[in-house]
């Protein structure tokens, strides 16, 4: 005979009353959402875990169930509704599931009695009954008011009080700063871990690249717990790069070999198929179209790509609202406008969706139009006072504007330039340079396609980023070429300016200074002559460089206040930063170092919150020399140096690397490590010879003096050995070690003198910063910023390992300290 369960044993330890399941394994990755959860579950009676199958509703509502039982004396309740298929027989399921064996005539009442003191029920898998078990619940409130409840659903049963706590996936931890014992950060890594040493007792995680070929598992299947446990099972047949590499091409792995699985947890596709039998047909083909989104993607998007003649536009936003009750969606709040976005492993179930009802192909199709409208609308948009918005929601828009551009390249090159070379103030802030350059040499190659203004246009976009690249002779080619094709239209003369001024700019870095004066005052001319004050402004903004770098750093000033007067009004912040490190590198070479801080730490403020790179890297190199000539002892220029030549590096711009090193050798390194100095000014000295680009008379100075330094350091079969061992280096290589040295440095300055450093954080871990600060979670961060919570955990991460910080309150207190968030209030 089975004993009631509503009756304690008397011999048992524990005598809570009820019948919660017992887990056998444990719950992983979850600790900060049961504290949420429990902080929750005492301020409200309803408490309902909404989110897609497979994401671990069950299990999280078991572990809050136990985790709070014992403050129930009335007990913790379970009820499985998972086979429930009639809404009018839900009162007798959950009456059979928590008085089994117990006839009783009105199932609703008695189970009213029995949770008539403080009593917790749990409703698992409510979603295909859903409308039974929001009457339930209400009727169970009403007459029990001492009673809680918690349900689990792919959707909200939506009445009054409910409390809906959206569960997402566990975070996955970037794979090679992951800590094995951390299980809140690397949840979904120690899950696969678990399970995978289940399946097969020889894996080890600590094998080379296994930690990040498992991240890579987890951040591809959503940090949802099913389809990683599925996953894992594979490791006995399977090593763990193969996992990945078929999880990108599609699911069919994930399969449960094991018999204990239940029918629509045996395969996540069927997991994913229980959800889409629950949607009307108009849900059902909303649902697959937005399959072809790839990232957050917005209502007008949705409207644009999804409606035709069989959805109606205006149908859009309430099926919309519908899939993000059901989990199948995820809606995510902004200070703009809201956007939406699907799970990647729902993306891909909804793709095959689309492409069995014949509809891949439209649907695309669309997608890929719309996109390039909204090119037209960027061009605009990118070069007027809303630069800083157009410049976020392209962001946002990123990996969508790239997939309709391999469409339309495919299909239609000329519209494909026609997005690229819209979009290229965007690439050029965010530097993107290797992705534009791409695009814009695929226009060239079908060039026999183009006509002759997109033609020229094609020529002068790549040869602007082959020369920020300092691909001087490809660049130089590809403008070159354009100046016989230009007429007199006025279009043409627009294009001959920009030439013009690109030819000044190489000129410039090749040392060439009157010549690069003469084509920018060419190129003066032309916008002079066309009325375009912005870009008469820029040609100023190009002679003022070129006089600052050649030496003539009071000349500089005129024609640089004049540009950044212009680009004030005109609202062009991102030529404002520009402008603003010409004015502040000249005010440091003439020693006014009080101005050139001025100026440059504003030009450093502006170009982080436009995630503009360039005027990131630029800023810190020249704060650096100002640090440096001023002679501070901390720590900070030396970090300055090293950010600064990563970024350079990551945008491929060789002859600024080359000054950086330069910088790093002579200033840091020359008074600890002189070999390696020397070693390093060699190598900057083979970068400069094979792209053509002398040492700037601004820099000539500090670059003798330092090597002057070194010489009466070293003997000279030393200082030979020295720069014989640099020019053999490659340039990764030297770059490795100017980077270890600077951070073995550090390290030994922050634990002697405790120094506080400003690291460089990328635009989108300066915006999951500021959320950090103000005290949200991961799940509220992903939901602000557009990004799985798996994806925001590797944000806080690296900003924890940056900021050389252990706990969230400890990064945001130094965030301020260091003045990369305004001071605290």
């Amino acid at each position: 005979m089975t004993a009631n369960p509503r009756v304690a044993r008397t011999d048992a330890p524990d005598t809570t009353l009820g019948n919660v399941p017992i887990q056998i394994a444990p719950l992983l990755g979850r600790r900060a959402a049961l504290q949420e959860l429990e902080a929750i579950l005492w301020r409200t009676r309803l408490l309902t875990l909404s989110g897609p199958g497979g994401v671990g509703k069950s299990r999280l509502s078991a572990a809050l169930a136990e985790s709070v039982r014992a403050d129930f004396v009335g007990g913790a309740w379970w009820a499985d509704l998972a086979d429930s298929s009639n809404d009018a027989r839900v009162p007798q399921t959950v009456a059979a599931a928590v008085m089994p064996g117990e006839q009783v005539n009105d199932p609703t009442a008695a189970t009213a009695r029995l949770l008539a003191a403080s009593s917790l029920l749990v409703l698992d898998n409510c979603e295909q009954i859903i409308a039974g078990a929001a009457r339930l619940v209400a009727d169970l409130l009403a007459r029990a008011p001492a009673l809680r409840v918690i349900v689990t659903s792919r959707q909200p049963l939506g009445i009054p009080g409910e409390q809906v706590w959206r569960v997402s996936g566990l975070a996955v931890q970037n794979g090679a700063s992951a800590e094995p014992g951390d299980a809140d950060s690397d949840g979904a890594v120690a899950l696969f871990v678990r399970r995978a040493q289940e399946s097969a007792s020889t894996f080890a995680i600590d094998a080379p690249g296994a930690r990040e070929a498992v991240a890579e598992v987890c951040e591809l299947l959503d940090g949802l717990p099913l389809a990683i446990e599925l996953a894992a099972l594979r490791v006995s047949v399977l090593s763990v790069e193969q996992i990945a590499e078929r999880v990108r091409r599609d699911t069919s792995l994930l399969r449960h070999p094991g018999r204990a699985a239940t029918g629509r947890h045996r395969t996540l596709e069927d997991t994913l198929e229980w959800s889409h039998q629950l949607l009307t047909g108009d849900e059902q083909r909303l649902f697959r179209r937005l399959g072809v989104f790839r990232g957050p993607f917005s209502l007008r998007a949705a409207e644009a790509v999804c409606a035709d003649e069989t959805l109606p536009a205006e149908d859009v936003l309430d099926l919309l609202s519908l899939l993000i009750d059901q989990s199948l969606v995820q809606a995510v709040e902004s200070p703009s406008l809201p956007r939406y976005r699907l799970l990647g492993t729902l993306r891909r179930y909804a793709l095959a969706k689309l492409e069995q009802a014949g509809e891949l192909e439209d649907s695309v199709a669309r997608h890929a139009g719309h996109y390039h409208a909204l090119g037209a609308r960027a061009r605009v948009g990118l070069g007027g006072r809303e630069q800083v918005v157009w410049v976020e929601a392209l962001e946002l828009d990123h990996e969508n504007i790239s997939q309709a551009l391999r469409r339309l390249f495919a299909e239609r090159p000329a519209d494909g330039l026609d997005l690229a070379s819209a979009l290229w103030p965007f690439y050029y802030q965010r530097g993107y340079y290797d992705e534009a350059r791409a695009w814009y040499e695929q226009a060239l190659a079908a060039a026999g396609e183009l006509s002759a203004p997109l033609g020229i246009e094609a020529l002068l976009r790549a040869g602007e980023v082959a020369f920020l690249q300092c691909d001087y002779g490809v660049a130089v080619a590809h403008l070159e070429q354009v100046l016989p094709l230009l007429g007199a239209e006025e279009s043409d003369r627009r294009a001959e300016a920009i030439v013009r001024q690109r030819l000044g700019s190489i000129a410039r870095e090749q040392g060439r200074y009157d010549e690069a004066r003469e084509l920018h005052r060419r190129s003066k001319a032309i916008w002079e002559e066309l009325g375009e004050s912005q870009g008469v402004a820029s040609s100023q903004n190009y002679l003022g460089f070129v006089a600052w770098l050649a030496g003539d750093f009071a000349g500089a000033e005129p024609l640089c206040l004049h540009a950044l007067a212009e680009f004030r009004a005109a609202g062009n912040e991102r030529e404002v930063a520009v402008t603003l490190v010409s004015l502040g590198a000249a005010a440091l070479y003439r020693a006014d170092y009080d101005v050139a801080a001025e100026r440059l730490s504003e030009a450093l403020a502006v170009s982080r919150r436009l995630g503009f790179q360039e005027g990131v890297a630029w800023s810190l190199n020249e704060l650096a020399i100002l640090g440096h000539h001023r002679r501070r002892s901390s720590s900070e220029p030396s970090v300055m140096l090293r950010d600064a030549l990563l970024v350079h590096q990551r945008l491929g711009d060789r002859w600024r690397m080359a000054s950086v090193l330069e910088e790093i050798a002579g200033s840091v390194l020359v008074r600890r490590d002189t070999s390696l100095s020397v070693a390093l000014m060699s190598r900057a000295q083979v970068l400069r010879d094979r792209i053509g680009t002398p040492v700037p008379p601004a820099e000539a100075p500090d670059r003798e003096a330092a090597l002057a330094r070194l010489r009466r350091q070293l003997t000279p079969a030393g200082f030979d050995s020295a720069w014989q061992e640099g020019q053999g280096l490659e340039l990764e290589e030297a770059v490795g070690r100017a980077v270890a040295a600077i951070e073995a440095m550090d390290d030994r300055t922050s634990a002697h003198t405790g120094a506080e450093i400003a690291p460089i954080l990328t635009p989108r871990e300066m915006a999951v910063l500021e959320l950090l600060s103000r005290g949200h979670t991961n799940r509220e961060i992903a939901a602000a910023l557009y990004i799985s919570p798996s994806t925001a955990g590797v944000h806080v991460s690296n900003i924890l390992r940056k900021l050389r910080a252990k706990r969230r309150v400890d990064a945001a207190g130094r965030a301020h300290t260091l003045g990369l968030l305004p001071a605290a209030t």
